[in-house]
């Protein structure tokens, strides 16, 4: 009986702990949502949000915020979502799943408008200033791209991921360019299978405005493509590029592709409203090497003319 009254002490204790230990956290990472908030209308976006809940005990720490809504000053990111959940445990305070419902993101100056009914992530914090994010829409057929360079109307995607590596302490990789804060992974399979990995050099963009862009621009901002990779409809296309802004926030770049398969590529990229011409007309099963350039307002292959460009800002 002694033994007995010990042992239900002995749980007693353990859950009051248990139970102390839990509070204590879910209400630390309450506060730090609200402070990761506050900071974000500090560094000058506009941040607006309802009631931030907490519940989850004994299992979970879950934190739902109403009406998310993030914006820049101007119009170069518009994030909505009816509610986004976040999820975590007592023993795993570095990692978070997210799951946001009625979403809606414009970038660019509406330039790309993507909607979805639900969205999910994952958050896996190393330190401060480094972080792992992954993105999904897990196996659902309502994302939606709404506007993107190139799309006369919405295109529905059922499969794909984003990847993202934020590293703040990240060094610079020479003298010529800034660090490389983000590296990135996007897939997309539609039918047809699209990948491109690479990162993001130079300062943080936290506006779409002609002096953020051009001061990103002029920091030796630059995005790389690590690799390229598009299968679609008999054509294959592999290689790397890299992209920035010229004075007039034109896109200037360059890519190295090996294409397969020319004809099927160029019926592809037609429906899309950029007509090659005859440049790839002849290219056959076998991969030959193509010279992407964008510069000066055109996007040319092996130096001929295939499409006009806009600027990414206006001014």
């Amino acid at each position: 009986m002694t033994k007995l009254r010990a042992l239900i002490g002995l749980i007693f204790i353990a859950i009051l702990v248990y139970s102390g230990l839990w509070y204590t956290s879910a209400f630390k990472a309450e506060k730090e949502a609200a402070r990761q908030l506050a900071d974000l209308r500090d560094k000058g976006l506009r941040v607006e949000h309802g009631k931030i809940k907490l519940s989850g005990f004994p299992y979970r720490i879950v934190l739902t915020i109403d009406g998310l809504s993030i914006k820049t000053r101007a119009e170069g990111l518009d994030f909505g979502a009816e509610s986004v959940t976040l999820i975590s445990h007592l023993w795993t305070p570095g990692h978070w799943m997210a799951e946001a419902r009625t979403t809606s993101l414009e970038a660019a100056q509406g330039a790309i408008a993507l909607k979805d009914g639900y969205m999910r992530a994952s958050f896996k914090r190393h330190s401060e200033k480094q972080a792992v994010i992954a993105i999904d829409s897990l196996t659902t057929d309502d994302f939606t791209i709404e506007a993107a360079p190139g799309i006369d109307g919405p295109i529905s995607l059922k499969n794909w991921q984003l990847f993202l590596r934020y590293d703040g302490e990240a060094e610079p990789t020479d003298g010529l360019y800034e660090k490389r804060f983000l590296d990135f992974k996007l897939t997309l399979d539609s039918g047809n299978r699209f990948e491109v990995m690479g990162g993001v050099m130079g300062p943080g963009l936290k506006d779409w405005t002609p002096g953020a862009l051009g001061t990103w621009r002029d920091a030796g901002g630059l995005v790389e493509f690590d690799t390229i990779d598009l299968a679609v409809r008999g054509a294959r296309v592999k290689g790397n590029g890299s992209l920035t802004v010229d004075e007039n926030f034109m896109p200037l770049g360059s890519a190295s592709l090996a294409v397969a398969g020319g004809p099927a590529l160029a019926d592809y990229l037609k429906e899309f409203g950029v007509d090659t011409g005859d440049a790839l007309s002849n290219l056959g099963s076998q991969a030959e090497t193509m010279q992407f350039m964008a510069q000066m307002g055109i996007l040319s292959i092996n130096n001929g003319s295939v499409l006009r460009l806009k600027p990414l800002v206006e001014e």
